[in-house]
Formats: C-alpha cells, sequence, structure tokens
C-alpha cells in the first residue's frame, strides 16, 4: 500500500550528508598523518559503504512512496549526486594506498582541508530542505562556490607544479595527475549538489 512519508527522505538525505562529511574528515586526517595508510583506507571504504546503504534506502522508498516531499528525480538526482562525493574521497584514498604513493605534497593536504569544508557546507545545506528556505540556501551556496574556486586555484597550482618540475618522474606523475583530478571532481560535485538544492528550492518555495 502506498503511503505519504513526508519526512523520510529528509531524515536520510541529513544521514547521507553527515556520512560524507564523516568521509571527508578521514581523508583530511588521513593526509595529515599519513601512515598506518591501510587501516585508514579501510575505514573511509567502510564509510563510503554506509552511504551506497544510504542511497540503497532513499531509492527503495523513492520506489514504495505515492506522495514525495521533492518531485522525484530531484530525489533520485541529489542521492546519487552526494554520493559521488564520497565514492570519490574513497576512490582517491584507495588509490594513494595501491599506488604506494609517498608523503603527499602539502597541496593534497589543502586540497583535503577544502573537501572537508565543502561537506561541512553541504551539511547545512541539505539541512535547509525541510524549510525551503531560498535565502539561507543561496548564502550556503555562495560559500560553496567560492571553496569550489578555491579547489580549482589549487588544482591548477598542483598540477603546474607537478608538470614543470624538472626532476619529475613520468609515471609518478601520471599517478599524481588522476589523484589530482579526482580531488577537484570531488569539490565540482559538492558545487554540483549545492545547484540542485537551489534548483530544488526554486521550484518548492
Amino acid at each position: 500500500m502506498f503511503k505519504s512519508k513526508k519526512n523520510i527522505f529528509f531524515d536520510l538525505f541529513e544521514q547521507q550528508v553527515a556520512i560524507v562529511h564523516k568521509g571527508s574528515h578521514l581523508f583530511f586526517e588521513m593526509i595529515g598523518n599519513y601512515q598506518d595508510l591501510e587501516s585508514k583506507v579501510a575505514e573511509i571504504k567502510a564509510v563510503e559503504k554506509e552511504g551506497d546503504e544510504i542511497v540503497r534506502r532513499i531509492m527503495n522508498e523513492l520506489n514504495s512512496t505515492f506522495i514525495t516531499p521533492l518531485e522525484r528525480e530531484d530525489i533520485h538526482a541529489l542521492a546519487h549526486t552526494l554520493d559521488s562525493v564520497i565514492d570519490y574521497i574513497d576512490g582517491v584514498a584507495d588509490r594513494m594506498f595501491l599506488y604506494q604513493v609517498k608523503q603527499p605534497d602539502p597541496r593534497v593536504l589543502a586540497q583535503a582541508n577544502i573537501i572537508m569544508k565543502c561537506t561541512a557546507k553541504l551539511t547545512e545545506l541539505i539541512r535547509t530542505l525541510r524549510k525551503l528556505d531560498h535565502k539561507v540556501v543561496a548564502e550556503i551556496a555562495r560559500d560553496i562556490k567560492e571553496l569550489e574556486r578555491e579547489s580549482d586555484a589549487n588544482y591548477r597550482k598542483m598540477v603546474s607544479d607537478l608538470l614543470n618540475a624538472p626532476d619529475a618522474n613520468p609515471i609518478e606523475a601520471i599517478k599524481l595527475k588522476e589523484l589530482y583530478d579526482k580531488l577537484e571532481d570531488c569539490a565540482d560535485f559538492a558545487e554540483d549538489v549545492s545547484n540542485l538544492v537551489e534548483g530544488i528550492v526554486l521550484k518548492n518555495a
């Protein structure tokens, strides 16, 4: 029997963004204290799996709920875009271990910090969905866009330094460039989430 569940999606999104923020915090700590990588990567992987479970629950609720508080395509897009943030964090952490990356460049720590700030802002943003307050959403979205610009500038500097280093090892450069790209993608997905929420609020306010 189909039924209305007004709050379940908001509850699940708040749980999901908390998992994403936890993953970004673990990644920041991993880069800041770069040792015992295998256990730290495993911890991030466990958090990523928690995120997958929340997405599964959201999709199940979407399939069994007749009346949803937001449009179905918006719920679907938001769940999967948020999931992309933690997926990419997990992917970078895993590759750093598999590629046997030695002590990372300080800008990687700066990038991890930017991503952690982005996910903190996403936590604030997702909480606004219950009230659909466009003014508050717009302010938080501006903060996220500024963080994404900061991420982009840091990324460009990382790549420039990497590719222009006179003693660069080509194989190592390929590995690190892939990791830097994925770190920048994390910030891009955070901005995508903020754009989605802005659109949802405009449609429903």
